[in-house]
């Protein structure tokens, strides 16, 4: 960004002074990104900056031990007067942050998840992080005990945050920890929908997407640095959802939509989803049990007993609604992917039509599997 007029966005994001009351560190400049979010696909998001990329002990860093730009590094004194060329460098110095001098013992366990789950990197540009609130406090977040001092921050953090997003080509918004997911949601920038969860151990992790006009999010309540117990296998598995994610995850100009596979960004198969014929239908749940975590084929919402896929079978119209559960579709596809002859058999529904189709030849209850014939028929019969 060096030598070039920064965007009107970037030019209010840094010339500005630090809310009224808050605890932020003297002398330092706000944190519009850790890494290049001008070339970056890929974000990780947090709540605010760590004193530790401006401070050593009590003393700002300087010279080669400086991370980031400080009013003293630009020969400012406020950060109201900084000419565009001093913007510049604040966003040159933020940009070039991992090549510089990076706080590893936070960022390389985050950069190992972004290799493994979505093959970016902070290191090569393809990443970055991001805050909620731009600015570097003493003491940490959590320790900030004054409530209007926290929400002052935020309150000023996440216009300039949403401005960013909507500038940048940044296409997956990944959240670490169960208070980032918390201040995300809180902070009106995305609604997220939980959708699974990992248990490794004694670390067990609620799962979490949703998608805004130009991102789509993935977050998990445990956090990966800190949270006691987070193994190496949990770090796999977790990486291993992240990539199925990201893998069915629209481009930036299509969020929302149905990805490659099939499976949106919430991991729901899409509604009105026509197939043909057992076999199609057993392969399209199979990948959605390899592709995605969420617990019901389609989104449940406030009613859950509504048509999401339908298989035309021997004349007859069957229909899965939203909420078949994950199990069941993994004891249906074990038990017919192999033997596509088996018999499914219609019954009574708790209204006594005779729509409701078990997926067995015998007459029993399959828990959580929700299909029904359209139309139903006079007695009870096999399809």
């Amino acid at each position: 960004m060096k030598g070039t007029e920064p965007p009107d966005y970037l030019l209010a994001m840094v010339r500005r002074s630090p809310p009224r009351g808050t605890p932020v560190v003297p002398g330092s400049t706000p944190v519009v990104s850790f890494g290049d979010a001008n070339h970056a696909a890929v974000a990780t998001l947090g709540i605010n900056p760590s004193a530790n990329e401006f401070l050593d002990g009590s003393q700002l860093l300087e010279g080669a031990h400086r991370r980031l730009a400080t009013l003293s590094s630009l020969g400012a004194d406020s950060l109201d007067e900084l000419t565009n060329a001093q913007v510049a460098d604040v966003v040159a110095d933020c940009a070039a942050y991992f090549q510089r001098r990076p706080y590893r013992r936070w960022f390389d366990p985050l950069d190992a998840l972004l290799q493994a789950g979505t093959g970016a990197s902070y290191y090569d540009g393809s990443a970055c992080h991001l805050d909620l609130a731009q600015w570097a406090t003493r003491p940490i977040w959590g320790r900030i005990v004054d409530r209007a001092a926290r929400r002052a921050l935020l309150d000023d953090g996440v216009p300039h945050l949403k401005a960013q997003l909507a500038a940048e080509q940044i296409g997956l918004v990944l959240l670490n920890g169960r208070q980032v997911v918390a201040q995300v949601t809180g902070a009106g920038l995305v609604e997220l929908e939980p959708v699974g969860r990992i248990t490794v151990g004694a670390v067990s992790s609620d799962l979490f997407v949703g998608s805004s006009e130009n991102q789509s999010y993935v977050g998990w309540s445990a956090n990966i640095q800190s949270s006691w117990g987070v193994s190496t296998q949990f770090k796999d598995e977790l990486a291993a959802w992240i990539a199925g994610i990201s893998r069915s995850t629209p481009s930036p100009t299509s969020v929302g939509g149905v990805g490659s596979t099939g499976i949106d960004v919430t991991g729901h198969l899409p509604r009105s989803l026509e197939l043909s014929g057992k076999r199609e239908l057993i392969g399209v749940l199979e990948r959605w049990l390899a592709e995605s975590h969420a617990a019901t084929i389609g989104d449940v919402g406030r009613y859950g007993g509504k048509a999401w896929v339908s298989v035309l079978l021997s004349g007859y119209e069957i229909v899965l609604n939203a909420d078949t559960r994950r199990d069941a579709i993994q004891r249906f596809v074990k038990a017919n992917k192999e033997q596509l002859d088996t018999p499914w058999r219609v019954v009574a529904n708790s209204r006594g039509r005779i729509n409701k189709v078990l997926p067995t030849g015998r007459v029993e209850e399959c828990p959580g599997w929700y299909a029904y014939l359209n139309p139903s028929l006079d007695e009870e019969g096999i399809v």
